[in-house]
């Protein structure tokens, strides 16, 4: 059935000012390799939000803003674990204690070997909160990237680059402010730890990332693209722990 002007008009102003989440798919792939592209699907709705992984239907993650709470659910072993704010500052805190230790212990070791172990803490903690900032650079016009219009930009990290992005205004994809808050409150949340999340800052300054193709040691490494964004009424029991799951701790967390 083909709506009419007036109708399909009217469709559309109740549509966006009813409330409703949105439902964003996007697929990623390493450039170069032998498996095909992954999809995720990610359904936001207010504060909370849930990441199907297409890696393994059985296993999903969701976040909870209003309880500041992660959850990795795992269906096949019917289990799940959960992360507070709480779990990930005391985590926090225990890396720190072993870092200043590490730090006190390479204070007294020759200059070459205190570089050698300087190099070794940042391989193991590449993204840590203490890694080079990540500087964003616009390129220019990005072109049309899955039916978009795009600006491109480049992402420096250390003077080297990191990532090429394309993106465009959130109203182009269908997400407007409320829609990727809690994204930004989830990076917040893991923020303690990793600066690799810093690009859902710059959202309102460069627009949402269409398309993206990330670097290891200089050459393109893996790609993503965000291929729909849809307003649709989000189902309560998606971010909720089924029952009959058993929940597991941290590791380091007594049960």
């Amino acid at each position: 059935m083909k709506l009419s002007p007036i109708a399909a008009a009217v469709s559309l102003v109740f549509a966006l000012s009813a409330h409703a989440g949105v439902t964003i798919v996007q697929t990623y792939e390493e450039i170069g390799g032998q498996k095909p592209a992954t999809t995720n699907t990610i359904h936001i709705d207010k504060d909370r939000m849930r990441i199907d992984g297409g890696i393994s239907p059985d296993t999903y993650m969701i976040y909870r803003g209003d309880k500041k709470t992660f959850y990795s659910v795992n269906l096949k072993d019917k289990t799940y674990l959960e992360t507070t704010e709480k779990d990930l500052e005391e985590a926090k805190a225990k890396i720190d204690d072993a870092k200043k230790k590490m730090e006190e212990m390479m204070a007294k070791l020759p200059p070459e070997q205190r570089k050698s172990m300087q190099a070794m803490m940042d391989k193991m903690l590449p993204g840590g909160a203490n890694a080079p900032k990540v500087v964003y650079k616009k390129i220019g016009a990005g072109g049309i990237v899955n039916g978009v219009s795009t600006d491109m930009y480049e992402a420096d990290q250390n003077n080297l680059k990191n990532m090429d992005l394309w993106t465009t205004p959130l109203k182009n994809m269908n997400v407007d402010q409320d829609d990727y808050q809690v994204m930004k409150d989830m990076a917040k949340f893991y923020g303690r730890f990793s600066n690799n999340m810093d690009w859902l800052d710059q959202i309102d300054k460069m627009g949402l990332p269409v398309k993206t193709i990330s670097y290891k040691d200089g050459k393109p490494h893996f790609k993503t693209e965000l291929k729909e964004a849809k307003k649709e009424n989000q189902p309560a029991a998606l971010f909720e722990i089924p029952a009959g799951l058993t929940m597991k701790k941290m590791m380091g967390k007594p049960q």
